[in-house]
């Protein structure tokens, strides 16, 4: 059973064109027809995203079950994660992985049902911009209860990292995790708009995966639209159960 997942940093469904579309966001993901989709930056209640429920907005417009896990309060609103998913969810936890002072951080946690009597945990991330924070977060992640308690089944761990030096990586390996780019150069994802002579120039968005499935193909997704809908591109993982 092949499953496709996509990250996606939605920036608040605000293009760089400082607009608010989120049917830009609804047409990219629709072309993609994916299984998961782990959101970052999704408002809730906000005037800069016409107060709307932007997760419901998307899964709606998508018809997927969702998710939504709130992480930092606004004097109006709040944003956090969202995860989308084809099949039904058994449960979700929002984790607090904040790291003291700083911005609040969470992992939105989803245990979903898949065809038979198979089930599947995916971790929707968005790290912190330090290095040590990044690397506290991560390792408070992995040593919690949610995950090892469920180390059986097959576990997706996705979002944006922000570690564009790429620490995080052996952390991930030793805990049991790969990469789903496999070693190969370039895949980067932000900026997303870039002069036509250059490239993104960093790789913070990034899928793992356990032992429990397999990779067999990893895109960024590289247009018109997602060079204007986001600050970031959208990235793509099909994974193979074992």
């Amino acid at each position: 059973m092949e499953l496709k997942f996509v990250t996606y940093n939605i920036h608040k469904a605000i293009g760089n064109d400082r607009k608010y579309r989120p049917e830009r966001i609804v047409e990219i993901l629709q072309k993609q027809d994916a299984d998961f989709i782990a959101l970052q930056e999704v408002d809730q209640g906000v005037p800069r995203s016409s107060n709307e429920d932007l997760a419901q907005v998307l899964a709606e417009a998508l018809g997927m079950h969702y998710v939504l896990g709130l992480n930092v309060k606004l004097s109006r609103g709040s944003y956090g994660n969202a995860t989308l998913s084809r099949y039904p969810i058994i449960g979700s936890r929002n984790m607090n992985i904040t790291w003291s002072i700083k911005k609040r951080r969470g992992c939105l946690i989803t245990h979903i049902s898949l065809p038979k009597k198979k089930e599947l945990v995916i971790f929707n991330i968005h790290l912190g911009l330090a290095a040590f924070e990044r690397m506290f977060q991560i390792k408070r992640m992995l040593n919690s209860h949610s995950l090892t308690a469920l180390k059986h089944l097959p576990q997706v761990i996705l979002g944006d990292t922000n570690d564009h030096n790429h620490k995080l990586t052996p952390v991930m390996e030793s805990a049991g995790f790969h990469d789903s780019v496999g070693g190969q150069a370039g895949h980067h994802t932000f900026p997303s708009f870039t002069p036509r002579s250059m490239r993104p120039l960093l790789r913070l968005d990034k899928i793992f995966y356990n032992d429990r499935l397999a990779v067999s193909e990893h895109k960024v997704i590289v247009d018109p639209e997602t060079k204007i809908a986001s600050d970031h591109l959208p990235l793509t993982a099909v994974l193979k159960l074992r």
